[in-house]
């Protein structure tokens, strides 16, 4: 062992979220000793929260009569991000996810179901694999595998400082569980840390919004941004579209199983926070494009306005749009009488009988509010939106008590990052190649233009899984033939 160096391994993988076991895994099935840093006390990052998984022309696919290509999808990526995203990143993604499904099956997973998000989406592409126990198992078993081939999994443990040496990396400083400094050797680091969106300071920096500290994170919470300020350290470059993030109304305090949250997001009356409507509602099909709405709106926030006779129709006949699996398009929402109630109670949701008793709750001028529901009741009447087109989901405000439910911008994951190459190597500041650097997951750049594409549903852990162990492929190729030059 190298006397610089406490322990040495042929690849540290920083991160155990997909991206990371996926890696690791990966690396330790193609011979190489291999060890997995974790800050968190767990294993998961936001993979634990994740559904299911894209992949195109798989035999999940297949076996059910759904086809889609290839080709559809890359044209997919690149049209809904006006060719933002980098073809060759996409190329290789959308090349090997079906390969993806079936790694994860030889694991031990099962996929129960190859679904959309939001049937009534337009243009939605039918690629998002759903595996028994959610990708959460997935994990578990890619954790099972990674323990049974020998890697070695530091929880607790946070990468400081990637080390080089005549031009490659050449190790990693962490610190480890007991707080103690230590040295670990490697001939290349996979970095995988998930982004971040529990960094307000890089939110504000790299999007476009400047709202990071009312961010709520529904996602893993060591989503700090580590893994790029030490790739930065070493003379990496950002990917044009770092700033993008993964955004959706959400109501503060609640868990994405709520039903009052459910029914905030619900493509109805919208109003901002002068009580003035303020979109086409049915943006909320696709929670991408409404998280963009809302982190854009004054505030960050709007209001969800709702009568009685809608809470009816959520209870009795279903909701128009869920939030993937936790709560299905279409599901009744059988809580939210007594969860509105609840929430009335404790002041996180405003109820009255009259609007105009409602608004000054809301810090709202009675009349405009009033006004702009009156508008919207007439549009729904008239079959015809005039103000911004709303072609679906009319349905009045008319008959009280009515609610107003706050929504603000709800973060799940970044996808913007790092510039690499197709092999998942970071690109340095002279435009090669970081010799034994690879960055993964949500950390990378280059799937995404300047927002989630949730018409390809699965994207992000997708290509987390995907790019992990090819990462970890072009790893071993590599130091095989360091070892034999």
């Amino acid at each position: 062992m190298s006397e610089q160096f406490d322990v040495e391994y042929d690849v540290v993988v920083v991160g155990g979220g997909g991206s990371g076991l996926s890696a690791a895994v990966q690396a330790a099935q193609d011979g190489l000793t291999v060890a997995v840093l974790e800050k968190m006390p767990q294993l998961g990052g936001s993979s634990a929260f994740a559904e299911g998984h894209a992949a195109f022309e798989s035999d999940e696919q297949a076996k059910r009569g759904i086809h889609v290509s290839k080709d559809e999808a890359f044209r997919a990526y690149l049209d809904y991000s006006h060719w933002r995203a980098d073809a060759a990143i996409v190329s290789r993604f959308v090349e090997n996810a079906a390969t993806t499904i079936v790694k994860m099956r030889e694991l031990g997973a099962v996929y129960e179901e190859v679904i959309v998000t939001a049937e009534d989406q337009p243009g939605e592409l039918v690629t998002w694999h759903i595996p028994r126990g959610e990708v959460a198992h997935v994990l578990e078993l890619m954790e099972a595998r990674a323990r049974e081939l020998g890697v070695e999994i530091y929880l607790q443990t946070a990468a400081n400082k990637i080390l080089m040496a005549d031009g490659r990396v050449a190790g990693i400083v962490v610190t480890d569980a007991d707080g103690e400094q230590v040295r670990i050797g490697a001939k290349a680091v996979i970095v995988g840390t998930g982004g971040y969106a529990k960094n307000p300071e890089m939110i504000n920096r790299f999007s476009t919004w400047d709202c990071g500290d009312q961010m709520i994170n529904v996602g893993g919470e060591g989503n700090t941004g580590d893994g790029l300020s030490m790739m930065f350290e070493v003379g990496a470059v950002p990917w044009s579209s770092i700033g993008t993030m993964l955004l959706f109304p959400f109501m503060r305090g609640k868990t994405v199983t709520s039903h009052t949250n459910t029914a905030g997001f619900q493509p109805y009356l919208w109003v901002n926070r002068e009580g003035r409507r303020c979109t086409n509602e049915i943006c909320g099909l696709n929670f991408g494009n409404a998280g963009d709405v809302v982190a854009g709106l004054p505030g960050s926030m709007f209001w969800t306005i709702i009568d009685t006779a809608q809470v009816n129709h959520l209870v009795t006949d279903g909701c128009e749009v869920g939030l993937g699996v936790y709560v299905r398009t279409g599901e009744k929402l059988v809580n939210l009488p007594a969860e509105l109630e609840a929430d009335v109670a404790a002041g996180t949701v405003f109820k009255a009988d009259t609007l105009a008793e409602l608004a000054p709750q809301l810090g709202v001028d009675p009349e405009v509010l009033t006004t702009e529901v009156a508008a919207y009741n007439r549009a729904c009447a008239e079959g015809k939106d005039t103000k911004f087109h709303k072609e679906k989901y009319l349905i009045p405000v008319q008959e009280g008590p009515f609610y107003a439910i706050k929504m603000e911008p709800g973060i799940m994951v970044t996808m913007g990052g790092i510039k690499i190459n197709e092999n998942m190597q970071v690109i340095g500041e002279d435009g090669q190649p970081i010799e034994g650097l690879y960055s993964v997951g949500c950390d990378a750049g280059g799937l995404f233009g300047d927002s989630y594409i949730l018409t390809v549903p699965g994207s992000a852990n997708g290509f987390a899984l995907t790019s992990g162990w090819l990462a970890a492929d072009h790893a071993a190729e590599t130091i095989k033939k360091l070892v034999t030059a």
